[in-house]
């Protein structure tokens, strides 16, 4: 080989050489680049939503749609190299502006950006006000919900026989991620009843000789009736005497679950004479099942009532009760209920008169 074959050799190889450094070079600053540059570093975070088995490659579509990323090519480039495309999770993300391909993927990664919600459902409430809440809160359809909650089979899927979940979800305040269907909702609150009612509950409600349907209908009953922590075994022990006695509970709030069409307002006498297997006025013993959903404390009443004799309530007008152990005593009680009432209504009366005079005045 002479020597000018050499040395066109060896400038070849230093080309070549210079060449792939130039390259590596700008694919070092372009990975980094890729890594580490923000993502549009002003504007509002924007909300996105990314199903439960959905690819690697739609993500990166959705997310350069919306305006998150600048280069879904990118994006993906980043993703692939860390290996995470199959590790992204499922759910409702909020992304603040400036996020760089690496730090958005992280993120995205561990959940640090999901969207959180937290929701309170109330002892008592009743399947359709439970829809509304979850339809408001995180955007479930409420008529699923109800659909659900009757569904025999879905019951049945969750360990329930009696054909309906009511009363079997358990009220408490829950944290629930945004992508959730209705499904999950309703598991995860059945999920919260069965860690409640635990292994002692149900060794008790074999001592008192119910089944836990019949707890749980005493336990609406008892919410249905009173809000005071304080009266609901009073409440569940009356309630078990009037039963013991074969006399009908007579419980108002099994009358409103029976006129479940209306909205909740003060009973007529008719009212109780509605046909309905719920209305402990016309049949005697506990009604089908529950009539909302009780919570721990009414759930605990029923199945430690209180020993005591009472067998009638009634209102005292400031959210209590009184209780009393004959006819004879109860309908006193009745009067002085009726009377306190009048009196708070003539009371009104005059507040608002009072306020009417100063308008007329000032009109004249």
């Amino acid at each position: 080989m002479t020597e000018s074959s050499k040395g066109f050799i060896k400038k070849g190889v230093l080309i070549s050489v210079g060449l792939v450094t130039v390259f590596l070079v700008i694919f070092s600053i372009y990975l980094y680049r890729a890594f580490n540059m923000p993502n549009y570093p002003d504007g509002p975070n924007i909300v996105v939503t990314i199903p439960k088995g959905t690819s690697f490659g739609h993500i990166a579509d959705m997310l350069f749609q919306f305006d998150v990323i600048e280069s879904r090519f990118k994006f993906y480039l980043v993703g692939r190299m860390l290996g995470w495309e199959e590790q992204i999770q499922s759910g409702m993300f909020e992304v603040p502006p400036g996020k760089s391909n690496y730090d958005l993927l992280k993120d995205l990664r561990f959940g640090r950006l999901r969207m959180v919600f937290d929701v309170t459902i109330f002892e008592g409430i009743d399947t359709r006000r439970m829809g509304g809440i979850l339809q408001r809160r995180i955007g479930l359809d409420s008529t699923k919900i109800v659909t659900l909650v009757h569904d025999s089979l879905f019951a049945a899927r969750h360990g329930i026989t009696t054909g309906s979940l009511k009363g079997y979800l358990l009220p408490d305040r829950y944290r629930f991620f945004g992508d959730y269907t209705e499904e999950d909702v309703l598991r995860i609150m059945r999920n919260e009843f069965e860690n409640f009612y635990s292994d002692s509950l149900q060794k008790r409600t074999q001592e008192i000789g119910l089944t836990i349907n019949e707890v749980l209908t005493m336990a609406s009953i008892v919410e249905g009736e009173t809000t005071l922590d304080s009266e609901k075994p009073t409440v569940a022990g009356l309630y078990y005497n009037r039963i013991r006695r074969r006399m009908p509970l007579q419980a108002d709030a099994t009358v409103q679950y029976a006129l479940s069409d209306e909205p909740p307002r003060r009973l007529l006498y008719r009212d109780y004479r509605v046909q309905s297997p719920y209305n402990t006025y016309l049949f005697r013993g506990l009604p089908p099942g529950p009539i909302n959903y009780p919570g721990r404390r009414a759930i605990l009443a029923a199945l430690y009532p209180e020993d005591h004799n009472y067998l009638y309530m009634v209102t005292d007008g400031t959210g209590g009760h009184i209780f009393t152990e004959t006819y004879s005593d109860h309908q006193r009680a009745v009067r002085r209920f009726r009377q306190f009432r009048t009196e708070q209504e003539q009371l009104r009366a005059r507040e608002a008169e009072q306020l009417r005079q100063p308008a007329n005045e000032n009109r004249n």
